[in-house]
């Protein structure tokens, strides 16, 4: 592609090879963005992308250098477009469905993504876990991909015949600018509770980003839950068409008669008034409210009724999602519950068929939202009959701070139902050690995880595979 053709108003004929927003991976004949309102400022990196062979630099000021620079008012917008241009706008022909929220996106987009393939469709999902498509599974770097690989990714899914993609959008992606110049066929909102704090400051900014998504630029359809109270505010203040869905409040989508095991969940669903009964093999009321999202989405889409309660069912298991692990020592629970909200549900559902004690393991990630974690120490230790409070990712701060900052939650309630340990693995140990035979322990945070990340470094470790490993090595 030529860079005139990449760019509108650029006459320069010379040859674009590829796109980079990073310096480092820039190679002869790529455009460098320097991108503004992240970690860096971008402009820094531009004589090192020069240095490497880049054509041309796109800026939101101009720079002393002699190279042509392409300069636009918002660099990571432009960033978006171009991407979208150089692959030759592939999610133009993608059905995509975003999913959008504070918990929930995840279980959700497995759900949109089974209950298409029930229809008789192909369909990609991009998100936390894993990026899948046309039998592929590949690693997932951020929870909304970087513009230049999204679109990439969409770019190949195109190649492999995929009809629809099903990808989760982050309120960062969207402050970021991520998906600027995709619009979807339909965006689900799943909830919205404290979170991401670090980087959005307070609630109102990071509630403006999730609601930006709902607008005519980015999606066709919106679906959301009317028993929240962001959702409310879409539904009152979206110019899209919207499909409802909920349990307290009047709903196109709407499930009754609630019923919920250690094993899965049930209860009968009204999608328009076509009435039938959903079977889930994951627990909680929260995942009530994720398949109610995802039977919303296939509503938004006419996909027929029959292929929703099929595609349901057939959800057997999301990885590091309410993962359950049956050991003759106890019970044990697997799920990225991070946040106070997040947690408070996966308690809430456990405590509605936990026979005995329920032992949590969870900690706070570093260099993240610090206003939650004094509140989920209280939340966990008022739901739980006892907690190790451990590390999980400290990254760049030190774990025992992080800790301090937990244990001061559960300090100001009173409580001392709890026990510190710095070793994640030594604190699922003892849980499990302390664990009686009804007991159920719940390990929090990390879910399907592959890494613990120290100091800038990702090292190799997995929840389930550790409480695998304890199993064998001492025969429970």
């Amino acid at each position: 592609m030529l860079l005139s053709e990449l760019f509108d108003g650029v006459d320069e004929e010379c040859e674009v090879a590829g796109l980079a927003c990073d310096s480092s991976e820039v190679r002869g004949g790529y455009v460098f963005f320097c991108l503004v309102g992240g970690e860096s400022d971008g402009h820094t990196y531009a004589a090192d992308a020069l240095s490497r062979g880049a054509v041309a630099i796109v800026v939101e000021r101009k720079l002393a250098l002699d190279c042509i620079q392409i300069e636009v008012e918002d660099s990571r917008s432009a960033l978006s477009h171009a991407a979208a241009r150089f692959y030759g706008y592939p999610a133009k022909r993608l059905k995509l469905i975003g999913v959008t929220g504070t918990n929930g996106k995840t279980t959700t987009t497995y759900i949109v993504k089974s209950i298409i393939e029930a229809a008789g469709k192909t369909c990609g999902l991009i998100g936390t876990n894993s990026i899948e498509y046309a039998g592929k599974t590949l690693p997932s770097k951020l929870t909304t991909p970087d513009p230049i690989e999204l679109h990439r990714i969409f770019s190949d899914m195109v190649a492999a015949g995929v009809e629809y993609a099903v990808m989760e959008v982050s309120a960062h992606a969207a402050a970021l600018r991520k998906v600027d110049g995709v619009l979807f066929e339909v965006m689900a909102f799943t909830n919205f509770s404290r979170d991401h704090l670090d980087f959005f400051g307070d609630m109102s900014a990071y509630a403006a980003a999730k609601t930006s998504l709902f607008s005519k630029e980015h999606a066709k359809i919106a679906v959301v839950n009317s028993d929240d109270a962001l959702g409310e505010k879409i539904l009152r203040e979206s110019r899209l068409p919207i499909v409802s869905y909920g349990v307290s409040n009047p709903s196109d989508v709407f499930g009754i008669d609630l019923e919920m095991s250690a094993y899965g969940l049930s209860y009968v669903i009204n999608m328009f008034d076509k009435v039938d009964k959903i079977k889930f093999n994951l627990t909680g009321r929260f995942n009530m409210y994720n398949t109610l999202c995802a039977a919303a989405a296939a509503c938004a889409l006419e996909l027929p009724a029959t292929a929703v309660t099929q595609g349901i069912r057939n959800v057997k298991k999301i990885d590091g999602r309410f993962n359950i692990i049956n050991t003759a020592k106890c019970n044990v629970i697997i799920d990225f519950a991070h946040t106070d909200d997040g947690i408070a549900n996966i308690l809430r559902a456990i405590r509605e068929f936990a026979p005995a004690k329920i032992i949590t393991v969870f900690g706070c990630g570093g260099n993240r939202d610090k206003t939650k974690r004094a509140v989920m120490g209280k939340i966990v230790s008022e739901m739980s009959d006892f907690c190790f409070v451990t590390s999980d990712n400290p990254r760049y701060e030190p774990p025992v701070d992080i800790i301090m900052q937990i244990t001061s939650g559960i300090d100001e309630i009173g409580k001392s139902n709890y026990k510190p340990v710095v070793d994640r693995k030594e604190a699922i140990k003892e849980a499990i050690e302390m664990a009686g035979k009804d007991d159920i322990v719940l390990i929090a945070g990390k879910g399907a995880e592959k890494y613990q990340e120290i100091m800038g470094v990702k090292q190799p470790y997995n929840d389930e595979n550790y409480v695998m490993e304890l199993a064998g090595e001492f025969g429970f």
